[in-house]
């Protein structure tokens, strides 16, 4: 039996949270850093977080998610 999942825009900045916060614990690094290393604007992880920035496209989360996971698989590798 299929669940459907609401997608909504807080779900996709918690997910994208979650990810990044995940990342940056298990590296010694920062929102800043890895913002500045995927999207070259190291304040928007930050600004996310703060809730300062609130929208975003759907384009820049995943930019963020696919270095994160570069980054990730590259580790195991």
């Amino acid at each position: 039996m299929a669940t459907d999942i609401e997608i909504t825009k807080e779900r996709i900045r918690e997910h994208l949270l979650a990810r990044a916060n995940a990342f940056a614990a298990s590296h010694g690094t920062s929102l800043s850093a890895i913002s500045a290393e995927a999207i070259s604007d190291s304040k928007f992880l930050p600004e996310v977080a703060s809730g300062k920035k609130q929208n975003f496209t759907l384009n820049t989360y995943q930019r963020v998610i696919d270095w994160i996971d570069a980054r990730e698989s590259g580790e195991a590798a």
